[in-house]
């Protein structure tokens, strides 16, 4: 470490009244200045331990999980869960971190793309783990195959009880952001991915605002070529309707209305998409740190 990285962080501690008061007031610091060696451990020690959040859940800062699937597939007791190196269980919308820096995210696949299961984080359960969902006691399914791969932002929310003056004045429908992630590759349920958002839609799902960010994985060969929503409309041709019209239709067989999207129904650029990670990320704090009741959803 530099001698003026080393000099910043003695001054930095100076001025709190003892470390572990600094690090709790800045719970990112240790990751930003410190460096993780290859067992995944602080190569710079205080010390003292750092003390735990006041909150439940714990974020991995490097997240090396595997995938323990529980039950068989299509059946209603069918789990998968993401375990970390010990075998513990971990949360894939609590404790895998949110952002990498750069502009870039975690995201965790809950559907494979070409696949209809309709599978999505429980979370209302402990370790929310990832199931397919039901309606009146039955496995739900999708009509019709998703053409891309589906999944979530980790650490986000959209909070039901926040009005969006932009959109339409729709409340959040009480589940993390969606991510519509558009690379080539079929995923696997679970597996974590290093994105990049180019885009979001704002759907409307009866009266909720149920965010679309549209984003690519960064190991994707058209990764460096897609940067914002112009970029997508001239690599991805025709791609941004094509996701706006599946989510717009996908409930009209089972005889609901189709759903509505704000915006001018049209995907918002790159760095709208960013202010709305930012915005239910913030409200995801407030819910883990129960200045927001949390009703039956699990903090754990």
């Amino acid at each position: 470490m530099a001698a003026t990285t080393t000099r910043a962080i003695a001054m930095a501690l100076a001025t709190t009244n003892s470390t572990s008061s600094f690090i709790s007031k800045n719970p990112f610091f240790l990751n930003k200045l410190f460096p993780y060696n290859n067992n995944n451990s602080l190569s710079l020690k205080f010390p003292h331990s750092p003390p735990k959040r006041s909150y439940t859940c714990r974020a991995i800062y490097n997240p090396q999980v595997l995938v323990k699937e529980e039950g068989k597939p299509e059946t209603l007791d069918y789990r998968v869960f993401l375990v970390d190196n010990s075998g513990k269980k971990v949360s894939p919308w609590h404790d895998i971190p949110l952002r990498l820096g750069d502009g870039i995210f975690n995201y965790v696949v809950e559907i494979p793309k070409e696949s209809s299961a309709k599978m999505e984080v429980a979370t209302d359960e402990p370790h929310t783990p990832i199931k397919q969902d039901t309606r009146k006691g039955k496995l739900r399914y999708y009509p019709y195959n998703i053409h891309w791969n589906y999944g979530l932002l980790p650490q986000t929310w959209e909070d039901p009880s926040l009005s969006n003056s932009e959109v339409e004045g729709a409340f959040g429908d009480n589940d993390p952001v969606d991510v519509v992630e558009i690379g080539e590759r079929q995923r696997k349920i679970g597996e974590v991915l290093k994105v990049k958002p180019l885009a979001a839609l704002a759907m409307i799902d009866e009266g909720e605002l149920d965010w679309k960010i549209v984003a690519i994985s960064l190991d994707d060969p058209k990764a460096s070529l897609v940067n914002d929503v112009d970029d997508v409309e001239k690599h991805f041709p025709g791609t941004l309707t094509a996701i706006r019209d599946w989510f717009r239709d996908y409930k009209i067989p089972d005889g609901k209305p189709a759903n509505k999207f704000g915006l001018g129904n049209k995907a918002a650029n790159k760095d709208y998409a960013l202010k709305v990670i930012s915005e239910t990320n913030e409200s995801w704090n407030k819910l883990v740190k129960r200045s927001i009741p949390a009703g039956e959803l699990s903090l754990v």
